[in-house]
């Protein structure tokens, strides 16, 4: 797998703007989001966002709950360091949430 360079903390401040409801974690290693709908439209936005995973050849870990469907993406190849791979895969998961009715 290619090395990625992580983004500085100025890249990803700036990164995180465009990125409405999407935040760090508490140690700064991923972009976190936890979306909220009903129970069977999160599992299908679940199976949604892996099929985008796919294509990127980037994965997240994602969380399924009740009303829940929480997200968390980090590059481990870059010692789990945020990239720009990771941005990408927010991006895309922001664009295809409102066609579930994620919140």
């Amino acid at each position: 797998m290619p090395v990625v360079d992580p983004l500085s903390d100025k890249e990803i401040a700036d990164r995180l703007a465009e990125l409405p409801g999407w935040e760090l974690a508490a140690d700064g290693t991923a972009l976190v989001r936890t979306y909220r709908l009903a129970h069977l439209p999160a599992a299908i936005l679940a199976v949604h966002i892996a099929q985008v995973q796919a294509e990127l050849d980037h994965h997240s870990d994602l969380t399924l709950g009740y009303d829940t469907l929480g997200v968390s993406i980090t590059t481990h190849s870059a010692g789990s360091r945020l990239t720009e791979k990771d941005f990408g895969l927010a991006g895309r998961i922001a664009a295809i949430a409102p066609a579930h009715g994620a919140e």
